[in-house]
């Protein structure tokens, strides 16, 4: 009896084992089938969403794609052509000042270049070269009952005004001298450093805008002058020993105004040429009798 069950418990083990190894390569079987099944199901969207992609959207993909390559071409284009121009060139009076700002003589008295205050495409190029360091200043004023201009606006507005009177009416190239005082204590471009004026070589003509002989000059007006002239000295663009005079001591005229004269003549430089007894200006270095150039 007791074998009888011996045996009966082992076939009953058996069984057991047996059928949960079954199961287990059951479970194994499906578990393999349905990663297949997926898997199958990813490629199979991938590959219908890929057909769809081809067929639908395909030249509009292209498009873009050139799009994108024609406007990269074309900025890398621009910008190596904005590269090679040639900027404007400035008249830099020294590292006081931030980029992008009106350089500043010290004191307030800010540097408006050419560009800055709008000269006129109109003007032609200046062949007169002028020559460092600069012997003689001279000293002029605009006249004609002008109204000294208090503003970097109105001064703008002025200069351009007298360039266009310069070209249009005088048949000149360009604007005059080669640097302008404005009453708001500023300096304005003209010609610059490097070419003369119109009043004679070998002079660096400075211009008080405003008629003179009827205003006063303010005194930050006539410091901006001091600020130019010193600067144009400690960068040698004017001589070291230069000599400063008036328009009215190098031809008969009433500028740069009494009132100005009355002022720069107590300046340092100032050179009493063309006064009673003196010689007349320019005489050593062989100019004209009369500064009248037309240059």
């Amino acid at each position: 009896m007791k074998l009888l069950l011996k045996v009966n418990s082992e076939r009953a083990r058996k069984r057991y084992v047996g059928f949960t190894a079954n199961t287990a390569n059951t479970a194994a079987t499906t578990a393999t089938a349905t990663t297949k099944r997926i898997s199958q199901n990813k490629t199979s969207a991938n590959t219908s969403f890929y057909q769809k992609l081809s067929t639908s959207s395909k030249l509009l993909i292209l498009l873009i794609i050139v799009v994108i390559i024609v406007a990269g071409v074309v900025l890398y284009t621009e910008i190596q052509l904005s590269n090679k121009k040639e900027k404007p060139s400035r008249i830099v009076f020294g590292n006081t000042y931030e980029l992008g700002t009106f350089p500043n003589l010290g004191n307030g008295h800010l540097v408006v270049d050419r560009e800055q205050w709008g000269a006129s495409e109109l003007s032609k190029t200046l062949t007169i070269p002028l020559k460092h360091p600069i012997p003689y200043v001279i000293i002029t004023h605009i006249g004609v009952q002008s109204i000294p201009c208090l503003t970097v606006y109105k001064c703008s507005i002025k200069m351009r005004t007298i360039q266009d009177s310069a070209i249009a009416e005088k048949n000149l190239p360009d604007i005059q001298s080669n640097f302008y005082v404005g009453d708001d204590g500023n300096i304005y471009v003209g010609r610059g450093w490097d070419y003369a004026n119109t009043y004679a070589n070998d002079t660096l003509a400075v211009t008080f805008m405003g008629d003179y002989g009827r205003y006063e000059p303010s005194e930050k007006q006539l410091e901006a002058a001091q600020y130019l002239l010193s600067h144009a000295v400690a960068n040698k663009f004017v001589d070291v020993q230069y000599k400063l005079v008036a328009q009215n001591q190098t031809k008969v005229t009433k500028s740069p105004g009494a009132n100005v004269y009355r002022y720069i003549k107590k300046w340092p430089h100032f050179y009493p040429c063309g006064i009673g007894d003196n010689p007349r200006c320019g005489v050593e270095l062989d100019m004209p009798d009369v500064w009248n150039g037309t240059m």
